[in-house]
């Protein structure tokens, strides 16, 4: 994947490389919409997703994998020291595939959601889904290794919390990394983005918003496969964890 964008002009806004590093099925592509509306930032949502799948199916056991993801960080090492650049990618998308460089440059943050609520999300379209799938240990261990290397808690937002009072929520984030939070990007219009091809079932729902939902209702877990429930209770620590560090409170 190679990456450039000639939508933002980079004289106008002082470079910087934020990242959002999510799980699946936790708001992140209409989080990715608001980035868009904003307009201050060249977004890419999931540059190391086709990467990952690739390397997921074709596997060889040898470094060659490594590439295809070294030449997207490179392409937004770059892009990222003229313009402010915003990436929204699943934890699980880059854990043991890309180096460090990516980590050092920039904010790292954190998108989280309750399992209870993400997990039966992701069965209804991933249900054959693997452990790695969920995202959650892959998370904490780019939350912690972030906690270490820069020795300062990194921002972390709740997906329901978002649906609850984005406004809220959207300016303790910006507020936490020292930017406008342009509440007038929490509304946008319907339609999907071109880095979505090949992925738009999973991104009917942020395809047709133009803002962020109000909370969802809980859904009944015992019309769920047993499996659902056990990933589920292994997960909510993890959340849980995590939710305690959240910017906008618990």
């Amino acid at each position: 994947m190679r990456i450039t964008d000639d939508k933002c002009d980079p004289g106008l806004y002082t470079p910087m490389l934020l990242k959002l590093w999510c799980v699946p099925r936790s708001l992140s592509t209409a989080y990715e919409k608001m980035m868009e509306k904003r307009g201050d930032f060249i977004v890419f949502g999931e540059p190391y997703c086709n990467c990952y799948l690739d390397t997921a199916v074709f596997s060889s056991g040898d470094d060659n994998s490594a590439r295809p993801f070294s030449q997207v960080t490179d392409d937004l090492l770059k892009l990222s020291s003229t313009s402010r650049v915003f990436v929204k990618e699943m934890a699980h998308h880059v854990v043991g595939y890309i180096g460090d460089e990516v980590f050092e440059r920039g904010e790292n943050t954190f998108l989280i959601r309750d399992p209870r609520l993400s997990i039966p999300s992701l069965y209804t379209i991933l249900n054959d889904y693997s452990e790695r799938d969920t995202g959650f240990d892959s998370q904490l261990e780019l939350f912690e290794k972030t906690r270490t290397r820069t020795g300062r808690v990194p921002v972390v937002i709740d997906g329901e919390a978002l649906r609850q009072d984005p406004v809220r929520v959207v300016t303790a984030y910006f507020g936490a990394l020292g930017l406008d939070p342009m509440l007038d990007a929490l509304n946008w219009q319907k339609g999907g983005r071109s880095d979505w091809a090949g992925r738009e079932e999973w991104h009917t729902a942020a395809g047709n918003s133009t803002g962020f939902a109000p909370p969802a209702c809980e859904p009944d877990l015992d019309r769920f496969p047993l499996r659902v429930r056990q990933t589920i209770e292994r997960c909510l620590p993890i959340y849980e964890h995590l939710l305690g560090f959240a910017v906008h409170g618990g």
